[in-house]
Formats: structure tokens, C-alpha cells, sequence
């Protein structure tokens, strides 16, 4: 609803105006210029007013523009959608009621197979060596001691039956 170029206090003014026209009075010069401006103002604010109404309106039109917009391209996007989902189809039906299509299909497949694969590394360039060393018996420290060999005499009889002597592993923090 846009408000018209006379707002309530407007018309009370217009009202005051025709009321001298009616009694036939004229206002004296001061009175006049004053009602003059004062309907200069009215105008300029319902002028204002308006404006801003139709500012807003146009907004409001741009954006159920824009949501209609949106909408259409969700329904051309679900068309489009749709469409590839039947040329998908119709591809496979293709595929799987003539013989010679199949068999151009599998052999393409093929190819992009054999294309996605990794050459075989290669050995010119590298250094090979054998992964498995004499003397290594490990590989990896087992437990808080290392037992190292003493020598080929027997051992005493008692506690330790093992030809290693105990010595405890070194840690960094003992150091």
C-alpha cells in the first residue's frame, strides 16, 4: 500500500486551506508563506516516504525474481540429471543386446586398464645388495640385557648354565 502524496497531517493542512478559500479569507502574508511551506514540506516527506515504498517493493520483486531463478535452474539441473541417467541406460542396453558392441566395450575397457597400470620397475640404474647378511643375528634390541659370549669353556655348575655373561643394557640416562 503506497501511502499517497498527502499523508494524515497533509490533509489536515489542505483541510485548513480550504477552509479560508470557503469562508473566503485570505491569510496575511506571513500566514500565507508559512502554509506554503508547510505544504512544501508534507509533499517533500510524503514524496520521501513514497520513494522508500517503492525502493522496497522493487526489492521484494528482485528477490522472488532471483527464487524463481534458482527454481529453474534445480528443474534444469534435475532435467539434465535425468537425461544422463537415460543415456546411461540406453548406452547399457546398447551394450548388453548386440554382440559387437559388447565386445568394442570390453576391448576399451581393456585398453584403459592397461593404460592405468604401473611400468614395471625398472633395474637399470639401481643397486641391488642381498637383504641377507652373515654375521646379523639380530635386528632388534630384546629386553634390559645383552648377553655376550665368554668363551668355549664350560660353564660352572650352578646358577647360570648359559656360556653368556648378564650385563645390563646401557641407557642413555646412566651415561
Amino acid at each position: 500500500a503506497v501511502v499517497s502524496t498527502q499523508s494524515t497531517g497533509g490533509e489536515v493542512w489542505e483541510e485548513i486551506v480550504a477552509e479560508l478559500v470557503v469562508d473566503n479569507i485570505t491569510p496575511i502574508r506571513s500566514d500565507r508563506d508559512a502554509l506554503q511551506e508547510v505544504q512544501q514540506i508534507i509533499a517533500a516527506k510524503s514524496e520521501a516516504v513514497k520513494r522508500h515504498q517503492l525502493e522496497i517493493l522493487e526489492g521484494e520483486q528482485s528477490a522472488e525474481e532471483e527464487e524463481e531463478q534458482a527454481c529453474y535452474q534445480q528443474i534444469r539441473s534435475n532435467f539434465k540429471q535425468w537425461e544422463q541417467q537415460n543415456a546411461s541406460r540406453i548406452n547399457f542396453i546398447s551394450k548388453t543386446s548386440d554382440y559387437e558392441t559388447l565386445q568394442m566395450f570390453k576391448q576399451r575397457q581393456s585398453t584403459l586398464a592397461e593404460k592405468s597400470r604401473q611400468d614395471p620397475p625398472s633395474s637399470a640404474g639401481t643397486v641391488e645388495h642381498n637383504t641377507l647378511l652373515r654375521m646379523l643375528t639380530t635386528t632388534v634390541h630384546s629386553g634390559r640385557h645383552i648377553n655376550i659370549p665368554l668363551s668355549e669353556t664350560p660353564p660352572p655348575t650352578g646358577g647360570n648354565t648359559s656360556p653368556h655373561k648378564i650385563l645390563p643394557a646401557i641407557s642413555p640416562r646412566s651415561r
